[in-house]
């Protein structure tokens, strides 16, 4: 496949042409003073020498940034139909290169005042002396463009595949996320019909105002998925307060919250599956007074996340894994994108009351939550 885009080219042709003078500096400092101190005795210029040596690899530098997206071009397009382009105009360039180094040292004369050379004289002998040097720093320049378009590529596309995994990963958590709203709109709907047939109409009508509100506050969060603790216990208090009208007076509700955990991110509807899950399958399977706790903390630099509830408890053998229904398995699913093994969710059984642990990553306000693939 062809990439033509502009991220094609392997370094732009400021950062090219930088390092090429760089480069053609130090080449020429370190051989005219090479030539200098061996023919000190003789009389020469170290300024002449100098600006000769800096002259000959200068050319080379300015060419740099063309040799090497020639070479990103034929490592893109392939070799092989580009040999005889590639042949001729590395041989153009080197020939260019002796007769433009020719000319300098005709003008410059950097051996006077032991020798002094003609344009003629001065092809004869660059010729002799350039043609190798040259074909090696172009066989040089063709490999390194030729390894910055290969690493190149190789970066654009392991940051597309980031890229894919991520949006996938979001993908999954919004689909996960509004799994969740009609989940519990059908469960509270149904609570607030049960109340209608029992002829509770002033507990239905509270329940479904308060439903309303509940509404209007899922709405305003549509497309987020992680808001603060504080935020996220605020909609499981009035969620909880929404079931009481149901429950009436036979459910008591706890908080054990630390004030510390207020402003740690969690996922959009972390608390309101773990409370509807201890509500329907726990409290409302008991008779008789229940007792419902949230609390928050943060254990062992891990922020501790839990509801538990002395309702009818857990069926013999079960696990999350293999028993858990749409709030409590979407909720798993939403943790693992978001935090990969670092967070889990579980159910256990402690005394008497069942409890729902959630851990994860304290994660502030200033840091990043990253969907794992």
């Amino acid at each position: 496949m062809t990439d033509s885009s502009p991220a094609a080219d392997p370094l732009p042709t400021r950062w090219i042409l930088l390092l090429g003078v760089a480069g053609a500096a130090i080449a020429a400092l370190t051989i005219s003073a090479q030539i200098y101190l061996s023919m000190r005795d003789h009389g020469h210029s170290a300024v002449r020498i100098f600006v000769w040596q800096l002259a000959g690899w200068g050319f080379w530098a300015l060419l740099a940034p063309t040799v090497l997206r020639l070479a990103g071009r034929l490592r893109r397009e392939g070799l092989p139909r580009h040999v005889p382009s590639l042949v001729a105009t590395g041989l153009l360039m080197i020939a260019t290169h002796i007769v433009v180094i020719s000319q300098l040292t005709a003008w410059i004369q950097p051996f006077v005042p032991a020798v002094t050379y003609g344009f003629r004289e001065a092809l004869v002998g660059q010729f002799g002396s350039l043609f190798v040097v040259d074909l090696f720093v172009y066989v040089t320049l063709l490999a390194t463009g030729s390894a910055l378009t290969a690493y190149g590529r190789t970066v654009r596309l392991e940051l597309r595949d980031s890229q894919l995994q991520a949006e996938l990963a979001w993908a999954q958590l919004e689909a996960l996320r509004l799994e969740i709203q009609p989940h519990f709109l059908f469960n509270t709907l149904n609570s607030i019909a049960a109340l209608i047939r029992r002829g509770s109409s002033e507990q239905a009508l509270d329940m479904l105002l308060g439903l309303s509100e509940l509404m209007r506050t899922t709405l305003d969060r549509a497309g987020e998925h992680v808001v603060t603790l504080g935020a996220e216990i605020d909609f499981a208090r009035r969620y909880v307060d929404l079931q009481q009208n149901r429950f009436a007076d036979r459910l008591d509700v706890h908080y054990d919250l630390d004030p510390a955990c207020d402003e740690i991110l969690v996922p959009t509807f972390l608390l309101q599956p773990l409370v509807e899950n201890a509500l329907h399958h726990g409290i409302a399977r008991k008779s008789g007074r229940c007792r419902l706790e949230i609390g928050a903390r943060i254990d062992d630099g891990l922020l501790h996340v839990w509801v538990s509830d002395s309702g009818a408890g857990l069926p013999p053998g079960f696990t999350v894994g293999r028993h858990a229904g749409t709030g409590l398995g979407n909720t798993r699913a939403r943790l693992e994108r978001l935090y990969g093994p670092a967070a889990r969710l579980d159910v256990r059984t402690s005394g008497a009351d069942t409890v729902a642990d959630v851990m994860l990553p304290p994660t502030g306000r200033r840091e990043r939550v990253r969907a794992t693939a």
